[in-house]
This record gives structure tokens, C-alpha cells and sequence, in this order.
């Protein structure tokens, strides 16, 4: 059985652009901290999948408030896992 993961087309966009290397940002990794999380400030995107294969993404007024939540995304992981 094939579950679809993807909220909406928007989601669907918001991954493939990370999946083929545009991001501009990633942090953490399913397996090692139980979450992925990637920023794609061109659409002021923040995208997270979890290590159930759950998919979820936000969008932000502007680039700078993605980046500052991006930022307190990453340093949560960095301080959680001793990166």
C-alpha cells in the first residue's frame, strides 16, 4: 500500500525542489535525529519529513523571518544532539 505523504501541490513543489539538491539549507536526518528539515528561501519555505515519512512544511512572509526559524531549528538539533 502507497501513502501519499505530500499535503498538496504546494508540498509536492516544496519537496522536489529539495530533493533535487535546491534547498538552500538542511539540518538533521531521519534516521540519525528523527527529523529532516530543509529552507527554500525562495519560496520563504521551511520543509520537515519525520522518520515516519510524515511531511509538513511551512511558509513564511519573508525570507528573513524563514531563515531566523530555520536557524532556531537547526540550533535546536545542534544543542539536542551535540552538534
Amino acid at each position: 500500500m502507497i501513502y501519499d505523504k505530500y499535503i498538496d501541490e504546494t508540498g509536492e513543489m516544496l519537496n522536489e525542489i529539495a530533493m533535487n539538491g535546491f534547498e538552500d539549507s538542511q539540518c538533521g536526518d531521519v534516521q540519525t535525529n528523527g527529523m529532516w528539515t530543509a529552507l527554500i528561501l525562495e519560496h520563504n519555505a521551511i520543509i520537515q519529513e519525520d522518520d515516519q515519512g510524515f511531511f509538513d512544511y511551512k511558509i513564511f512572509d519573508t525570507e528573513q523571518e524563514a531563515q531566523k526559524n530555520y536557524d532556531r531549528i537547526q540550533s535546536g538539533l545542534e544543542v539536542r544532539w551535540g552538534r
